[in-house]
């Protein structure tokens, strides 16, 4: 019995210091090399993932440059001159009759504050008035073709479409980019300070 024990004390013990063995082997060195391994895969995703968006951004800048080399190439072809903001009257006057060319009635016209820009001043020009549904399609179509330094800024109409009453009220808040008086001054001098001043 007794040296049945011990043999078994001693196996036990062996036992031990085997699994003991095994983890110090597997801290040591298994472990480290897993750890490695996952740390190197992490990596190769952020890797993969900046490699990614760096194409994305090479395709977004290339499609920007384009659209500029495409916008430059508009401009230099256009030959739209803009007028100075001092001749708002006659530009109202046109408003106006465009209005009355799409079979809509003018009620009111405001202008806002002329607002200097870099490259051009921005009129504000509010208009109100009344007319049928579809002379407002007819409107917007024409609008951009008729008046290249302005744009629609907002649109209300108020009214009930299936009814042809034909007063149905609208209101169109419109810029209009004119030149700017530095600009202005620069090309000609005198002409321009008198066409500021109201003096023709």
């Amino acid at each position: 019995m007794g040296t049945t024990f011990g043999l078994l004390h001693i196996d036990a013990a062996g036992a031990g210091l085997c699994l003991l063995a095994s983890l110090a082997f597997y801290a040591v060195t298994v472990q480290p090399v897993l750890e490695r391994h996952s740390v190197l895969a992490r990596q190769r995703r952020e890797f993969e993932a900046l490699t990614q968006q760096a194409a994305e951004l090479n395709v977004g800048q290339a499609a920007a440059q384009d659209r500029l080399r495409a916008v430059q190439s508009e401009r230099a072809a256009s030959t739209l001159t803009l007028d100075s903001a001092a001749h708002i009257n006659k530009r109202v006057a046109g408003l106006a009759a465009f209005f009355s060319d799409c079979e809509l009635e003018v009620d009111d016209v405001q202008t806002g504050q002329v607002y200097e820009g870099l490259r051009c001043d921005v009129v504000p020009i509010t208009i109100v008035g009344r007319g049928p549904y579809k002379q407002h399609a007819k409107f917007l179509h024409g609008f951009c073709s008729t008046f290249g330094d302005m744009s629609v800024v907002k649109m209300e109409l108020i009214g009930n479409p299936a009814q042809a009453s034909g007063s149905e009220k609208f209101r169109f808040e419109l810029l209009w980019y004119a030149a700017s008086d530095k600009q202005i001054l620069a090309v000609s001098p005198g002409t321009a300070r008198n066409e500021v001043m109201g003096v023709h």
